[in-house]
């Protein structure tokens, strides 16, 4: 997706990518499922319980991972559609049915989006140096690694992961909403501490 931020002096583009979308779910289940018959029983699952206490779910279509737990809570992640939500809810639900006699209702299904994780670039290069002195709680060590980190208050808490090339990693937000506003929100503060290489 591209947001345009435009302003009188200057007309520039930001492109920015939903990379992977965490949602926290809760079956209502009258009993715990048994993830051992689960994990023998579907595919694409694995269940160690001496490790973890959830049981592993890929799909493909769309691509995603689910961890279940015996007490119905699951946790959606690499999902980079909003609406694949639902779709991947409800494919569970459907080949859980399949398997135990517990029978699932998906109309009484909360979900909770718990992370939005999005990839964007400014498309021109970025002074981390600058940036570090600049911008309050950020940290760089480019020793350590290449990017610097900056934790954002305003508009509201997030992070972001800054590089020079002008890419940006954002991470922390819980609604698609936002993302337009706090990266515009990045840009207009880079811009205002004119922290953006020319050439």
């Amino acid at each position: 997706m591209v947001l345009e931020i435009e302003s009188k002096e200057d007309k520039s583009s930001l492109t920015y990518i939903i990379q992977n979308i965490v949602v926290k779910s809760i079956l209502h289940i009258e009993e715990d499922l048994d993830l051992i018959l689960l994990s023998r029983k579907l595919k694409n699952s694995q269940y160690e319980k001496s490790r973890f206490p959830g049981l592993f779910i890929k799909f493909n279509h769309p691509k995603s991972a689910i961890i279940i737990f015996s007490n119905g809570k699951i946790i959606l992640t690499g999902l980079k559609a909003f609406s694949h939500i639902n779709i991947i809810i409800k494919r569970l639900i459907l080949r859980l049915n399949d398997i135990i006699p517990i029978k699932i209702k998906d109309n009484i299904v909360e979900t909770q989006i718990v992370n939005i994780v999005v990839t964007a670039d400014f498309s021109k290069p970025i002074n981390l140096d600058a940036a570090s002195v600049k911008l309050e709680n950020s940290i760089y060590e480019p020793e350590v690694f290449p990017g610097l980190t900056y934790n954002s208050l305003s508009p509201i808490k997030c992070v972001f992961l800054i590089f020079s090339t002008g890419k940006v990693v954002l991470t922390g937000i819980r609604e698609k909403k936002l993302i337009e506003p706090v990266l515009a929100n990045l840009g207009g503060l880079l811009k205002k501490e004119k922290l953006f290489r020319s050439g």
